[in-house]
This record gives structure tokens, C-alpha cells and sequence, in this order.
């Protein structure tokens, strides 16, 4: 890290096309003009930080999977009324497979 000590109106140069410029010094902080290329992203780094934390926040969240239903606890709730039930009944009529396309 190079630190440096500025007075109010001068610069620092960074490359060929940024220029940081002391506009104001007061008790409370100082106020830094930047010269830059509008193509180039400028954040305070609180604001980069908090970006930041909020894109790991939505990654991490987007990639939970919800539970999934097991199917022994659906199959053990309806195994006592089939078994109730006569194999003439309408429900075991609807639950026999239908042929496949080929074997039609």
C-alpha cells in the first residue's frame, strides 16, 4: 500500500487516465474527487462491500432444495384403504397401468 500526504487541490495520478484530486479537508473527513473513464466502476468500499455480501447471500440461497416428500409415508397412509377394500372396487379398477404406445 503507498500512502501519501496531499493537501486540499492537489492530485494523484493512477495509470494514464485516473487522477484523484483532494477537494476538501475538514475536521470530520476529506473529500476525494476521481477522474476516470466512464466505462470504469467507481464504489465506495462499503458499497462493494455490502454487493458483495448480498451476491454470496442470493448464491448460497438460490442453491437450496427444498425437501422432498418420501414416498413411504404417502404409500403407508393408502395401503390400509386399498387393503379394505375389494379388488373390484372402482379405485383398483383406475389404479391398474394402461398399456404402453408399442405394446397397443
Amino acid at each position: 500500500m503507498l500512502i501519501v500526504t496531499r493537501r486540499k487541490g492537489q492530485r494523484i495520478v493512477l495509470g494514464n487516465d485516473i487522477e484523484i484530486v483532494i477537494t476538501d479537508i475538514s475536521r470530520s473527513g476529506v473529500k476525494v474527487g476521481i477522474v476516470a473513464p466512464s466505462s470504469l466502476t467507481i464504489l465506495r468500499g462499503e458499497v462493494k462491500d455490502a454487493v458483495e455480501q448480498a451476491n454470496r447471500e442470493a448464491l448460497e440461497s438460490s442453491f437450496t432444495v427444498p425437501p422432498i416428500a418420501t414416498p413411504s409415508a404417502e404409500s403407508s397412509s393408502a395401503a390400509p384403504s386399498e387393503a379394505a377394500g375389494s379388488s373390484t372396487s372402482p379405485s383398483a379398477a383406475a389404479v391398474t397401468a394402461q398399456p404402453a404406445l408399442s405394446e397397443r
